[in-house]
């Protein structure tokens, strides 16, 4: 009976060892964490095996759907079979003229920039020449002056009149 009451009281403790397993267990090891946290070779592996997963995935979600369009008639299958092979080819193309598509619009796109720029670089020499031309005329008009030195007020007047009207 005694053996009975001792087993009973021990039910609940634990040993020392047991204790010390735990604590060994739960201990922080630094290298690891390092190495997880900035080492780009364990960063990969987690990469490839989320990877994996996800191709597995796929994969099954493919053998579900097979098996569902199994269940149909038997020259569905062959058709599915002869079409799967089509798409594949077609997808591959796809992929090409995708590609080729996107170049071309991107050479398109370059092609357009440079159109731009230089029709935006000739329309600002234009404007520049055209205000040269015109700041010319009116240092022409302003300098003129009669024989005796004075400035001669006619141009002077109509420049006036000239601004007073593109105001209004």
């Amino acid at each position: 009976m005694r053996n009975n009451a001792r087993n009973v009281k021990d039910k609940g403790r634990t040993d020392k060892d047991d204790i010390e397993d735990k604590h060994r267990e739960k201990k922080f090891d630094k290298k690891k964490y390092r190495l997880q946290k900035y080492s780009n070779k364990y960063k990969i592996n987690q990469w490839e095996e989320r990877r994996k997963k996800a191709v597995l995935r796929e994969y099954y979600k493919e053998l579900k759907k097979d098996q569902q369009n199994s269940a149909g008639t038997s020259s569905n299958l062959s058709n599915t079979s002869k079409n799967a092979n089509e798409t594949s080819k077609l997808k591959k193309s796809n992929i090409f003229f995708k590609t080729k598509r996107e170049y071309q619009r991107k050479q398109e796109e370059k092609k357009n920039r440079l159109e731009n720029t230089i029709r935006i670089k000739e329309e600002r020499e234009e404007a520049l020449r055209k205000y040269r031309e015109k700041k010319l005329q009116n240092f022409k008009v302003l300098s003129k002056k009669t024989k005796k030195g004075q400035p001669v007020m006619k141009g002077r007047i109509e420049m006036l009149l000239e601004k007073i009207q593109q105001m209004t």
